[in-house]
């Protein structure tokens, strides 16, 4: 499954970089998420940043993926963000411990009028035979429900 979400917001690119990378401004932003026993880990120096988070994050899957998808997951994952263009981007990968999915994507952080544009790619699959598709769109509309949220706390945050 494929996920895009592209939002603007009315800051600039570097002003959002920040926002996005900063350890405090990360611990703010995951504060107002859904989620518990969050941690951060931030190394580098701007712009190459890498960011590695792990929560404890609620599920409610369809029956028939039950079996694979508990209620509560822990979720961890890395960003490693450089320049690109005029912006910034960060190759990311998550992974739900126990949940058999694979979840590789990118974020972007792009120059725009009035500010700058964030953007969110995903590829979500999975292997497991008939089941898989069913996991991979549930994680993959989780997914895109979470980065609604992220958004609203960013929009918000600038």
């Amino acid at each position: 499954m494929k996920v895009n979400v592209r939002k603007s917001l009315k800051t600039d690119v570097e002003s959002a970089f920040r926002l996005c990378t900063e350890q405090k401004s990360q611990e703010k932003v995951y504060a107002q998420l859904a989620g518990t026993n969050l941690r951060i880990k931030r190394t580098g120096k701007a712009p190459n940043v890498k960011l590695a988070i792990s929560r404890t994050m609620p599920a409610n899957p369809p029956g028939a993926i039950r079996k694979f998808v508990p209620a509560t997951n822990d979720v961890s994952h890395t960003e490693d963000w450089a320049a690109e263009g005029q912006g910034f981007a960060s190759r990311i990968a998550i992974d739900i411990k126990g949940v058999p999915v694979k979840i590789v994507g990118t974020k972007a952080l792009q120059p725009e009028k009035g500010g700058c544009s964030v953007e969110w790619n995903f590829d979500v699959t999975s292997s497991i035979p008939l089941l898989g598709s069913i996991l991979a769109s549930f994680a993959g509309e989780e997914i895109r429900k979470n980065l609604e949220d992220e958004y609203k706390v960013l929009k918000a945050s600038v």
